[in-house]
């Protein structure tokens, strides 16, 4: 018997709005159906729903009794790219991947055979979940059954994750799980809240004559999906080769400029094919084929996916003059990555034809430009995160394009001008016109003890410091200046 694993991520929509504004995690924040007072809430987190908010609240009125709201929309084209993201991801863990047609973040992996490969099924669902959280900071409920059906149904209704190892055990979960936490409409939920059916196992023991007269067709339908009549609406993913173009040389080439000419001569007809298949590219890789030396692969990356031959040319060509190639090259192909093209999304969140105050494509086509040259690591932004120590509460992280700047929600403005993670050495105090402090910081005694006594001093020569005394040590340090 086939064993299949549904993953369901609750609310998907809402998680992908929340990775484009992670500051609102800890606040209330919701899903709005439109950027309008009149608008819908069609999503909620924790925090939200804790607050006395419900799914179909009008954004305005929610507003008012939660003046602290954070709300937004988000681009069906957008969360359709994050599940087609995630779907490319799973296929690394199973052979057979299939989707939700209707609900997003709703998969299913064909996982027989993997029990002799796993000697329990969390080994294997552990590190899949941790990866779709680590990667796409999506929380998912894997569950792993026999019925596409019942799966469905219990990664729905629960919270955590889990296997079985029977049908029988399978089929008792179902028939618990409670009809109120399923992708059914509001008339769907009154109306078994008037019939008093709160569990699927309720709904099973109606007889099936006389269905279709009583009950929508989306309930019919779940009560045939639940019996096994029918199958959902699932459509297999399958991952589309990249385009490619190659070509060998037949002398050994080193000269930069001709490399460039050659890689043109192909770049034309990759992008009409592209262009016919609907498709914009997003990454182009050079794989250099070099002369008794190994090969090199080089990987351009424009500012946003597109199929303008003449901003990749000059992104080519800046790679190409940073690249030192230690041998003749006696072979190029090009690998062409794609997406399915799609509307533009910054004019879909401020729902205005007016161009954008800030050009937000052209400050991506100029941090493209710098990638080309200077490598990848020369754009990266900052990451807040939790640590003791001030050193440790941010880290550098490569980016793929600029957001949109949106209004911070720190009710207090940090005004860190330069912070230096190796803390400068100073000779002692300097004289200061006015000083604030000390604010201790100390413990990490499981690794490194340490105690500082943080000052804050403004200097004669007009400069505002942040300095500490290292207890450890007996001597000061300049932290950071503002």
């Amino acid at each position: 018997m086939d064993r299949w694993a549904c993953i369901n991520a609750a609310d998907f929509a809402l998680q992908v709005l929340l990775r484009t504004h992670p500051q609102w995690r800890q606040e209330p924040a919701a899903l709005l159906d439109r950027d309008h007072p009149q608008g819908k809430l069609v999503g909620l987190n924790m925090a939200a729903r804790q607050a006395g908010l419900h799914s179909g609240m009008r954004y305005g009125e929610a507003l008012a009794l939660l003046p602290a709201l954070r709300a937004g929309t988000i681009a069906h084209e957008e969360v359709e790219a994050v599940a087609d993201a995630i779907a490319r991801v799973l296929c690394d863990y199973a052979p057979q991947v299939e989707r939700h047609e209707e609900i997003a973040g709703l998969f299913w992996l064909n996982a027989s055979g993997l029990s002799k490969l796993y000697p329990s099924w969390r080994l294997w669902a552990e590190p899949l979940r941790n990866r779709l959280k680590e990667r796409f900071e999506i929380r998912v409920t894997l569950v792993v059954g026999f019925r596409r059906a019942l799966t469905y149904v219990i990664a729905r209704t629960s919270r955590s994750s889990g296997a079985f190892d029977t049908p029988e055990a399978e089929i008792l979960a179902a028939r618990e799980a409670p009809l109120s936490e399923l992708d059914l409409s509001r008339s769907d939920r009154e109306l078994l809240a008037h019939l008093n059916l709160r569990t699927l196992s309720d709904l099973l023991a109606l007889p099936a004559r006389g269905l279709k007269r009583r009950l929508s067709p989306a309930l019919v339908e779940l009560y045939h999906q639940a019996r096994g009549d029918r199958e959902l609406p699932i459509r297999p993913f399958r991952i589309e080769e990249p385009t490619r173009a190659s070509q060998h040389l037949d002398y050994a080439e080193r000269d930069t400029h001709r490399l460039l000419f050659l890689i043109k001569g192909h770049l034309h007809p990759l992008l009409q094919r592209l262009e016919q298949a609907n498709d914009k590219l997003v990454a182009l890789e050079l794989h250099f084929e070099l002369e008794r030396h190994p090969a090199l692969t080089e990987r351009v990356e424009p500012a946003q996916p597109t199929l303008d031959a003449l901003t990749l040319s000059d992104l080519i060509r800046l790679q190409l003059e940073r690249l030192e190639l230690p041998a003749g090259v006696t072979q190029v192909t090009l690998t062409a990555h794609s997406e399915k093209a799609r509307s533009e999304q910054l004019r879909l969140f401020m729902g205005s034809d007016e161009p954008a105050a800030r050009d937000m494509d052209a400050a991506n086509r100029a941090l493209a430009r710098l990638r080309a040259q200077f490598g990848v690591e020369a754009v990266q932004r900052v990451r807040l995160r939790q640590a003791h120590l001030p050193e440790g509460r941010f880290l550098l992280e490569p980016f793929d394009a600029l957001p949109l700047p949106t209004a911070s929600a720190l009710s207090v403005s940090q005004a860190v001008r330069r912070f230096y993670p190796t803390p400068l050495r100073l000779r002692g105090l300097p004289q200061a016109r006015k000083r604030e402090g000390p604010h201790t910081i100390c413990g990490g005694w499981w690794v490194r003890e340490l105690h500082r006594d943080y000052h804050l001093i403004a200097t004669h020569d007009h400069r505002l410091l942040w300095v500490f005394y290292d207890h450890r040590r007996h001597r000061w340090y300049v932290h950071a200046e503002f």
